[in-house]
Parts: structure tokens; sequence; C-alpha cells
């Protein structure tokens, strides 16, 4: 990735004010992004993360659900930090599924620091918050250089638990709620009796559209799952044109609708066939087309909605993915989580829950990624219409460093 492009596009940006354009805010209201060029392993954290979000998203598209909605950097995170309980095979096979390639345990980990720092300070005007907790069988002890990595890399919170106390499930659903402003609540169900921890991320995000729907334009339009099925959605409309950056390919467009300052946006895939011409879609892909895109004068239409996609057995996924031996008791699974001995131990599941709600205004979005461990026992300068009526994938990212912070699909919003 061209750094240097990313910098650039980051600073001049703002500068294309649209005076026919409804801002997120006076220009009184206008703050400085806190921009600055990344750090290489900052740089590396970005692409391993990205390359983790097309995996997952590849793999989650054999499933038959034509809307999904996700983050994966959140199960990311979740996993970075159960990676640094393991050593040797187990470990490697965490970094390989990860995507840290070339990295060591602790670049990785000062990578995830420091990039998460990054995009938390990014944008004043953008609402995000990236918390992780790790709770334990207080019966056990944590491995002090566990606890002191997952403290120090990821902020998180760590402590023991009274597992068997029914009301231990309150207190993981009660700081999953609190850490995504309560959009996702009662996530986990119960904590079985073999149970020994729980890592836990909770990411939040909320900004404003750069350029707003005017709620007045909002209709019932068609929207077209297939060229055959036609299904009725609330569809926003913009007054004026505004300029975005478009690329055409293939039978396949890509947009980014900034929000706020415009570092961070909403970048839109989407044409006829969506699913086949995806099937190979690449990180490379992603980063070739946003270094392609250029700004166009752009009339936009999209759907207003709201979608919640929980995954219960993310594991089976991840498996597929490449992830076995952590999910397979083993005496070589996370050698490193406790300082006391234990019992051959395993990842017993792995449950993600997400919600998005898009309006004319911006968008809300939450996610929380619980990973359970357990023991055995380009357009034409002419405003033109950009209507997306068909379906299409969505991510939001920041446009500085290219990271991926959430992943959907709206295929069918009459089943939302």
């Amino acid at each position: 990735m061209n750094i240097r492009f990313y910098v650039a596009c980051a600073l001049f940006f703002p500068l294309f004010l649209f005076s026919s354009c409804d801002w997120g805010g006076s220009e009184d209201e206008m703050v400085t992004p806190n921009l600055r060029a990344l750090h290489a392993h900052e740089q590396e954290m970005v692409f391993a993360s990205s390359r983790f979000a097309l995996d997952l998203f590849q793999q989650l598209q054999k499933k038959d659900d034509p809307n999904q909605f996700y983050s994966p950097y959140s199960i990311h995170q979740a996993l970075s930090m159960a990676m640094n309980g393991n050593e040797g095979e187990v470990l490697e096979e965490f970094n390989n599924v990860l995507r840290f390639e070339g990295m060591s345990l602790e670049e990785a980990n000062e990578a995830a620091e420091s990039l998460t720092k990054f995009l938390l300070e990014l944008d004043p005007k953008v609402r995000l918050s990236i918390a992780n907790a790790i709770w334990y069988k207080q019966e056990f002890e944590a491995n002090p250089n566990f606890e002191a990595t997952v403290r120090n890399s990821f902020k998180a919170e760590v402590a023991g638990l009274d597992m068997a106390n029914p009301q231990s499930v309150d207190v993981i659903n009660n700081w999953i709620e609190n850490n995504t402003e309560g959009l996702i609540k009662d996530m986990l169900d119960a904590i079985p009796s073999t149970a020994v921890m729980y890592l836990v991320n909770a990411i939040y995000f909320k900004a404003d559209w750069k350029y707003r729907f005017n709620s007045a334009n909002t209709h019932k339009a068609p929207f077209y799952v297939t060229p055959q099925q036609v299904v009725e959605v609330e569809m926003m409309s913009m007054n004026e044109s505004a300029p975005m950056r478009n690329y055409t390919t293939e039978g396949l467009e890509y947009l980014e609708i900034p929000y706020s300052t415009g570092h961070y946006n909403m970048g839109v895939i989407t044409g006829t066939d969506l699913d086949t011409k995806l099937q190979d879609f690449s990180f490379e892909d992603l980063e070739n087309w946003r270094e392609q895109a250029f700004e166009a004068n752009l009339i936009l239409h999209m759907p207003k909605f709201k979608m919640r996609y929980k995954m219960e057995e993310l594991k089976e996924d991840l498996m597929a993915m490449g992830l076995e031996k952590p999910f397979n008791p083993s005496p070589v699974n996370f050698t490193q989580l406790f300082a006391n001995p234990t019992e051959s131990m395993y990842i017993s599941r792995v449950i993600h829950d997400a919600l998005i709600e898009v309006d004319e205004w911006g968008s809300e979005a939450a996610a929380a990624t619980i990973v359970e461990v357990d023991l055995t026992s380009a357009g034409p300068n002419q405003p033109r219409i950009f209507a997306l009526d068909k379906p299409f994938v969505f991510f939001i990212q920041d446009n500085h460093s290219g990271a991926i912070l959430f992943m959907g699909k709206l295929g069918n919003p009459a089943l939302l």
C-alpha cells in the first residue's frame, strides 16, 4: 500500500467544500483530525487485520445468509489476546490465520496497541471505543506474564470470576452492554462448569455522514435482490451532488461514503451477480481499488436499514480457515494462560454479535466477540445518480490507515 497516497488523500479530502451539500456540522464545528504517518509496525497490523477480514469474508460467503454484519477487527483482537496464551505449533497456527506473517508475538502485540490508539484518536467527531476484558475462574492463578501482556498491549481488564455463580453471566453481559452503548445485550447465555476463561472484545462506532441525506427525501423504492426478485425499502436520497471516491471495474463499482471529516468512510461494493464476482476478492484487490479510485460528483441513493447478526458457532468457520489445534483438547493448548497446572484446554466457543443502524444522519454500529476457553473433564465530473438498489457488500474503514472495523452484506432487506 502506498502510505504517501493515503496521507495525501487524508490531508486534502477535507479541503473540497461543497456549498450545495448538507454538511454534518457547521464550518465553526469542524475539527482537525489527528493525522500522522503510520509507523511500519502499524502498517503491518493493518495488513494483518485487513487480510484476516477478507479471509473471513470469503469463508462467511459460503453460508446461505443474504444479510450479514460483523466486526473482523473485534474478532481479530479477541483471538490476538488468546494467541498470547500459547506457544510452539499452536502459536504458529494463530499467527498464520491472523496473518501476522513475519511478525514476532512481541511485535504483533506492540502493533495492536499502537494501531488501536491511533484509530481511537484519529477523528474527534467520530465516537469510537475499543475495549477488551478477560475473566478467569477464580480458583486459578493467571500467568503474570500473560496478564501483563494483555493489560499493556490490549488495555484489557483482567479479573477472577466465580463462574459457578449464575450471576457471573450478568457480569460479562453487563460489561459488553456498557461498552457497546447498550446495543449488544444478553450475548452470553450460560457459563458451563468446564469454562476457565473468557476473552472478550467490544467495539462501538458512531459517526454522522459528511454529507447528510434530507429525511424529507426518504421514500419507498424498489431494491433488486435479483433481476427477477424486487422488494421495497426506505430509500434515502441526497438533495445535491457530493464528491465521493469511486472506482469501476469488470461490472463492479466501489464507492467510499465519507463520515465526519472524511477520515472514516463506508466502503461499498455493488454490481450484478455480486456473489459470483467476489468469489476470489482479496485484500490486494481492495488495496488496488482504493488506490485507483478518484473523486466523482454523485447524488447518492441508499437504503435506510438496521441489521443485527449473531454467530454462535464462529469456531466452525475459524477451523475451516486453518485455526484447528486450539479447538481440540490438547496439553499443548494455552500453556501460557495460568501459573498453576491444568487439564488440557481448548476453545469451546467463539461467539460474535453485531448490530448496525444506517439512517439519514449517519451510522451507529457495535460488535462483541467472546472466546470461551474450557477444560476437558471511477465516475465523470458531472453529477450522476448512484443507486444502491441491489445487493451490496459494505465495510466501515479508516481512510488513512485502511483498517477495516466492520463488514457486512445487504442482500435482501425484506428479511431484516
